[in-house]
């Protein structure tokens, strides 16, 4: 019980995102959610992969931009009909992956002496930020549009395109 007397609902028992905007069964979002992980999971090896062939700039930039035309047709497909949630999803998922590349640029920006240090702490400084400000400046942008977290979305693989600009390759 809260304090004020009603229930508090557990982190599980939540509605998703998807659940509450497009009025799709737990079950569904649950296994879409899966496909999309299964995918990730598959992907991350090959991003990285594709990193250390064609360099991380290039994987970034062209993952980034897949990500964010992906989960931009996810939200306009899925408003259409919410039975192309599970392809969608996962090819968004799939795409997500490019975070498969980002250890490798990490790597390679810092010496040895220091490295899982400063990887350690620009990580967990940047997780804090965003994984606590996302959800906040999402619901405020969903109070105008619908399609606020693709929005988000893209404007964050927007600046992760930008970043690239500023990753010296080596040889």
């Amino acid at each position: 019980m809260d304090v004020v007397g009603g229930d508090r609902r557990r982190d599980s028992d939540a509605p998703t995102l998807l659940q509450k905007q497009f009025h799709i069964a737990p079950a569904t979002v649950l296994i879409a959610n899966s496909a999309a992980t299964l995918c990730l999971t598959i992907d991350c090896v090959l991003s990285g992969a594709i990193a250390g062939r064609i360099g991380a700039g290039k994987t970034i930039f062209i993952g980034g931009a897949a990500l964010a035309v992906s989960y931009w047709l996810m939200f306009q497909q899925v408003a259409l009909d919410a039975a192309a949630l599970l392809p969608y999803y996962a090819l968004a998922g799939f795409f997500v992956a490019v975070i498969g590349a980002i250890p490798f640029v990490m790597v390679k920006s810092f010496p040895s002496t220091v490295r899982f240090s400063d990887i350690s702490f620009s990580y967990n400084v940047a997780y804090a930020v965003f994984g606590e400000l996302t959800p906040i400046v999402v619901s405020l942008m969903m109070k105008s549009s619908p399609l606020a977290p693709a929005i988000y979305v893209g404007a964050l693989c927007a600046v992760g395109a930008l970043t690239t600009l500023f990753i010296k390759e080596s040889r």
